[in-house]
């Protein structure tokens, strides 16, 4: 479990994050959702240590991250996999040796032992075989589910995922929907997806929080955001399905 207690970050005297507090689930697809601007990424890197709050804390499975020693954050950073808004794969390096890269960097596994490690990844993500290809000659969402078998190589107690199914076609997005939360489920990880995709949140949202302004809207789970009478939250829906349907007509 990842817990957010009050907290608040500002940026040249601007107030980007408001004392905001949540507790991430283990075990669940915990979406993060709110419109451009409205803080979601300054709270995920927040989160992960990219940026220092003004105030607050930050709990790995009780462990103040805030206030660990540098060494002792390097520690819960190795239990982290992130999945990046564009895969952000090396495009000289093979899908398998972009599958390496964190394990050659976090661990003293032998080349044996890599390879195994890659192969089993690879097979996870239903993309056996493709070891030598390069970041080119395979499709997006193909890529998707590379940038998820590396962030997966080293066992990762925590996935943080920015935007997975961003430039992604509507059928690779349900794709990459269903394997994170299956991945979620099945290695019992504490998974935080950023995401403006609503199908995402009606798939896959287990628990849902919504942004708005620097502020902690509304929480609650996908059976739910129907059901609620915040404006901001019902006016971000309707829009994002109504954009949907645009793009897909």
């Amino acid at each position: 479990m990842i817990e957010l207690k009050n907290i608040s970050k500002s940026f040249n005297g601007t107030e980007v994050l408001k004392d905001i507090s949540i507790k991430y689930q283990k075990g669940k697809t915990n979406l993060i959702i709110g419109a451009s601007g409205s803080g979601k990424s300054v709270l995920t890197k927040c989160t992960v240590g990219l940026i220092e709050p003004d105030n607050g804390n930050v709990l790995y499975d009780g462990k103040d991250f805030t206030k660990l020693k540098l060494e002792d954050k390097k520690e819960i950073r190795k239990e982290i996999g992130m999945l990046f808004q564009g895969s952000a794969l090396f495009d000289s390096k093979t899908v398998e040796e972009n599958i390496k890269f964190p394990l050659r960097m976090h661990t003293k596994m032998t080349e044996a032992e890599m390879k195994d490690r890659v192969d089993f990844c690879l097979e996870r993500v239903d993309m056996p075989g493709a070891n030598n290809k390069f970041p080119a000659e395979i499709s997006g969402g193909m890529q998707k589910r590379v940038g998820i078998a590396r962030a997966i190589s080293l066992k990762p107690k925590y996935l943080f995922c920015d935007e997975p199914n961003s430039g992604l076609d509507p059928s690779t997005s349900i794709l990459i929907d269903n394997l994170i939360k299956e991945i979620t489920e099945e290695y019992q990880i504490t998974t935080v997806v950023v995401t403006h995709d609503m199908n995402s949140v009606m798939e896959i949202g287990d628990q849902v929080i919504f942004i708005y302004k620097g502020q902690k809207f509304w929480e609650g789970s996908k059976d739910t955001i129907f059901q609620t009478d915040n404006k901001e939250l019902s006016d971000l829906v309707f829009a994002s399905r109504f954009m949907k349907k645009i793009r897909n007509s």
